[in-house]
């Protein structure tokens, strides 16, 4: 029997022979597609590779921690599998796997596209910068060579301040995200690449001030719309027995003033056998479609424009919970934008475009009350109601007027307006009810007009 061959060196040749990973963390070729759609829809990505060319193995490396932070159980490569390269890049992704900061956030990235490549932009950056800092962690990227063991320190300080830094932008991301009421499902329509840009938009100044106010605006609204459904007036519709004392029958509570009827009273209270009446809530929810009109003439610029785009954007949450569709319009001297959102489902896209609207020009109440005046007629929106925000002052036409006020009374619909500021006098004449502000934005207003739309 021939002896077994123990000779592998053809293993060696062979992998001599194939082309080396130049990443460290290894994984299936899936993996590497979800960076590459990042790496190729994001600016932000390609501005922060090319800004450390001088680094030829950053590319790898940003790859690397994207991939600590999106696999389920990232592993190494063995070192000889590596292309030289990237051999400056092993310490720092060894430092990261190892930091406590980076399991921390991969509670919030593992699988997540989005928030892994946002998470490794941040960590990107970070690391970048500390090490232009150090002149041998510098020099060691720049020669493709492991730092030397002397800056071991100033590395792990690198990667944990790297790691603190994307767990943060993480976090942020999750929280803008929510405040838009955006969820996973939503997003998973766009392509990575413009997720990435939507998240990198969310996360500017701007955006940010507007989130904060549509995140009050939701919570605002969803508090209404509890409140206003837990304080409705139940219907007594049937006598039974019982023991609450708050239902019984005035003739049960009137034994108490008896005194041979006291005893029989107490043993009945506690058998249950009181005579009661029996109640059932009555369920009442909005009465149908929500139309939003939204003044962007020219003096609605800043914190007055931010306000009222959150404001409705808080009734298109609660038409969304409520399956109600709604319609919006954002007008000056003529019609700006119109957004039509089937039970109050939007797009990523439409909500961002939404909240996006510029103000400028004058300002005409005609065109957006004919714009509601068509909606009402359609099918969809027929039975809304209309809520109108404006800062300013537009008076219209006899003939108008006449017209508008006719179909309130032949169609029912309410129109209930805040006013930001100005005089209200014109539309006291055709709104239910007008909340004047003294000048400045008022959440209170928002909220009584959510608790009208959600509970009449």
């Amino acid at each position: 029997m021939a002896e077994p061959n123990t000779d592998f060196s053809w293993v060696t040749e062979v992998m001599e022979g194939t082309p080396r990973s130049p990443h460290h963390i290894d994984g299936p070729r899936s993996d590497r597609f979800a960076w590459e759609e990042a790496s190729d829809g994001s600016q932000a990505i390609q501005d922060l590779v090319k800004a450390n060319q001088r680094y030829p193995a950053f590319p790898a490396l940003l790859q690397d921690t994207f991939n600590a932070f999106y696999k389920m159980d990232p592993k190494l490569r063995a070192p000889e599998l590596v292309d030289p390269t990237s051999a400056s890049n092993r310490p720092y992704i060894e430092q990261i796997l190892q930091e406590p900061a980076t399991q921390q956030t991969r509670t919030q990235t593992q699988l997540d596209e989005l928030a892994s490549a946002v998470a490794a932009l941040a960590a990107g950056k970070k690391l970048a910068e500390q090490i232009a800092q150090n002149p041998e962690l510098d020099q060691a990227m720049q020669q493709k060579t492991p730092p030397p063991p002397q800056v071991q320190g100033a590395l792990a300080k690198a990667a944990r301040r790297a790691m603190q830094a994307a767990g943060d932008e993480a976090q942020d991301l999750q929280s803008q995200l929510i405040s838009w009421g955006l969820d996973a499902a939503q997003l998973q329509t766009l392509p990575l690449g413009e997720r990435l840009e939507m998240a990198h938009d969310l996360m500017q100044p701007k955006f940010r001030q507007v989130a904060d106010l549509i995140g009050r605006m939701r919570n605002l609204a969803r508090a209404r719309q509890g409140g206003s459904l837990r304080h409705l007036r139940d219907e007594l519709y049937r006598v039974t027995q019982g023991n609450d004392l708050s239902r019984v029958l005035p003739v049960e509570i009137s034994a108490l003033n008896d005194p041979l009827r006291q005893l029989d009273f107490g043993r009945r209270f506690l058998e249950g056998q009181l005579a009661q009446y029996d109640v059932r809530p009555i369920q009442r929810e909005g009465r149908g479609p929500i139309l939003c009109a939204i003044d962007c003439s020219g003096s609605m610029h800043g914190e007055r424009m931010e306000w009222a785009a959150a404001v409705g954007l808080g009734l298109m949450d609660t038409a969304r919970r409520q399956k109600r569709d709604f319609g919006g319009v954002f007008f000056n001297g003529d019609l700006v934008a119109e957004f039509i959102f089937p039970k109050g489902k939007a797009s990523p896209q439409d909500i961002l475009k939404f909240a996006q609207v510029g103000a400028s020009g004058g300002t005409r109440f005609e065109p957006p009350l004919t714009w509601a005046m068509h909606q009402l007629e359609t099918q969809r929106f027929k039975n809304a109601d209309i809520t109108f925000i404006t800062d300013g002052a537009s008076r219209v036409g006899d003939g108008f007027y006449r017209d508008l006020m006719a179909k309130k009374r032949a169609w029912g619909f309410r129109i209930f307006s805040i006013l930001i500021g100005g005089v209200g006098e014109e539309l006291l004449g055709w709104s239910d009810r007008v909340w004047a502000l003294s000048g400045s934005p008022d959440d209170n207003a928002a909220g009584d007009v959510f608790a009208e739309l959600v509970a009449m």
